[in-house]
């Protein structure tokens, strides 16, 4: 329920909580429960904004405040709930739930509140959410963004930054793009390659995976699509290639676009225009 009451008040003392420590743990309470709200006013203007002036932007919570977010967020119970329903309202709370942990670990690279064991519990619960979610809607009329697939990679995105995040578990989350894109069969339009791919340069970027690794992998992606209904998940997978390959290209990495016969199976080009 939206109590505009208190909204104007956080907003008008700079986002601070009060320093009553009940008073500020049911503020918390109240803004997590909206995430899961279809009133996409009260979950993205008000709520998922009020999350990233805490965290980001005025950067002005407790370590207390911080981990009773992480506790509710990074929670199998709450991250994944009712994930088996496909068409269930329940996406916007996983959805919105992945995009409170991407600004969790973005104010981790700072202050490194998290420790090893919090960072692995996030590795694993994001890696389950991607692979199960079956929910593809990108923005649904009269509820706004849900999206959840995007706003995970965005927190898988995140992760890569993190320390403990090394070249064996970039590949596991490889992995779990694999599998999401050949298990998927719904025909992605919410620029899913766009977020998915970012996962990819940050870790280049990082030096967790190697170039070489990356080509491989794409190679084996387009290669390992399923024979029963194949054409939704090359239509998806070809995308995903096409989008990382342009961005490896703008980053001035040698891709040699020959290798990925996937992006280039419709071209034919004659031995005449090739002498041009």
């Amino acid at each position: 329920m939206y109590d505009s009451h208190l909204y104007t008040k956080l907003k008008q003392n700079e986002y601070k909580l009060p320093k009553d420590l009940k008073t500020s743990d049911k503020i918390i309470d109240i803004m997590l429960s909206n995430l899961s709200s279809t009133d996409s006013i009260l979950r993205d203007t008000i709520a998922y904004h009020i999350f990233s002036e805490w965290l980001v932007i005025r950067d002005n919570l407790t370590i207390h405040q911080k981990m009773r977010i992480y506790n509710y967020s990074v929670n199998k119970k709450n991250l994944l709930f009712k994930i088996d329903k496909i068409d269930s309202d329940a996406v916007f709370q996983r959805s919105f739930l992945a995009l409170i942990i991407a600004l969790l670990l973005e104010n981790n690279k700072i202050h490194a509140f998290l420790n090893d064991k919090e960072i692995e519990k996030i590795f694993i619960l994001l890696n389950e959410l991607l692979k199960k979610e079956q929910n593809m809607l990108s923005f649904v009329e009269g509820k706004g963004w849900s999206h959840c697939i995007a706003h995970t990679a965005d927190a898988l995105d995140e992760l890569i930054y993190q320390p403990t995040i090394k070249n064996s578990d970039v590949k596991i989350i490889m992995n779990s793009i694999s599998d999401f894109y050949k298990t998927n069969t719904v025909i992605l339009t919410g620029e899913e390659d766009e977020r998915l791919s970012n996962i990819i340069i940050t870790a280049l970027f990082m030096k967790k995976i190697s170039y070489e690794e990356v080509t491989n992998w794409l190679i084996t992606l387009a290669e390992s699509i399923p024979n029963l209904l194949p054409e939704i998940p090359l239509i998806n997978i070809k995308q995903f290639t096409q989008t990382l390959l342009i961005k490896l290209s703008v980053l001035k990495y040698k891709v040699n676009f020959k290798d990925f016969p996937i992006v280039n199976r419709y071209i034919n080009v004659s031995k005449n225009n090739l002498d041009l």
